[in-house]
């Protein structure tokens, strides 16, 4: 049982690796703002109705009829937008103060990842405003999905629900929003975590 407890929180991090001097507590600032996202978004999803008209009638009357909504909207945009910078950061620190070589390497691989979903993230969570504006910016993004290489205009044609852009697009981005990305997030997260304990401190930086 003690080996098993070990293999889920191993125990190597230095003592001096837990001063807030050393990381500014970035990785755990961009990890509670994605609680704060996932807490908001859970409220907000009580009145947003992936529809043209569900959508239209969201913005319209700040984000429903449901009590604070309008400040669980801001929030949400808020943590949004905060959670990509710090993460930004985060990844800067981890660069420019070498951590990311060995042994954490591959770590450092799932912080990228990290970001492209975070940003996958926002991204959906603005198509979701459907108005003509983010229905482009959908466009774009479908048609760099579809232009990976052999597997491109498969994934293009689910994400989009459809040879083009339509009701359906909608329906399909609230879902990336809503289930999957977070969820994707939750698990690279925790995974994250665990290799930190694990992989201890880089054979050389910080």
């Amino acid at each position: 049982m003690a080996g098993f407890l070990e293999h889920i929180h191993p125990p190597r991090i230095p003592p001096e690796r837990t001063r807030f001097s050393a990381t500014f507590c970035l990785g755990g600032i961009s990890f509670l703002l994605f609680l704060v996202l996932g807490a908001t978004g859970l409220v907000l999803m009580f009145s947003y109705v992936p529809t043209p008209q569900g959508a239209a009638a969201f913005f319209a009357s700040e984000a429903g009829d449901l009590p604070f909504a309008w400040f669980f909207r801001r929030l949400h945009f808020l943590a949004g937008q905060a959670m990509v910078i710090t993460l930004f950061l985060h990844l800067a620190r981890v660069l420019l103060s070498g951590a990311y070589l060995p042994p954490r390497a591959a770590n450092w691989l799932v912080g990228l990842l990290l970001l492209v979903l975070t940003l996958a993230l926002d991204l959906s969570g603005y198509v979701l405003r459907w108005d003509p504006a983010t229905q482009s910016a959908a466009t774009v993004a479908a048609g760099v999905v579809g232009s990976i290489p052999a597997v491109g205009p498969l994934f293009q044609r689910l994400l989009l629900g459809g040879p083009s852009l339509g009701e359906a697009s909608l329906l399909r981005f609230y879902v990336l929003h809503c289930l999957a990305l977070p969820a994707v997030v939750l698990v690279a997260c925790l995974y994250h975590f665990w290799r930190i304990r694990r992989d201890g401190r880089p054979t050389s930086g910080l």
